[in-house]
């Protein structure tokens, strides 16, 4: 009997566990990473207009930034800065950018 599917089948599912494996790791190495200053600047362009439109939110935000935030948790803070204020339109974007003066 020949069985060189099956071994070939094994094959496969074993580097397809292997990669996924690695994947998971290196996300959540890079998950536990601090967050960067780029990642401070955007929650704080989503979070300038919200003290008009949803003050409980940004206070909940102002008392959980702290300088050594990993990006996983500077990553939940700017979602909840987009629920409450949600992105607008590319092309209403375009728009402001063109409008600078």
């Amino acid at each position: 009997m020949n069985a060189t599917w099956l071994k070939s089948l094994i094959f496969w599912i074993i580097l397809i566990v292997v990669m996924f494996a690695v994947f998971q790791c290196s996300q959540n190495s890079e998950n536990k990473k601090q967050a960067s200053a780029l990642m401070y600047e955007r929650l704080f362009h989503c979070t300038r207009n919200l003290s008009q439109k949803n003050p409980e939110v940004l206070k909940h935000i102002q008392q959980q930034l702290k300088p050594e935030l990993t990006q996983a948790e500077l990553m939940e803070l700017i979602n909840e800065c987009r629920k409450a204020h949600p992105l607008q339109s590319k092309e209403n974007y375009i728009d402001q950018i063109k409008a600078l003066k």
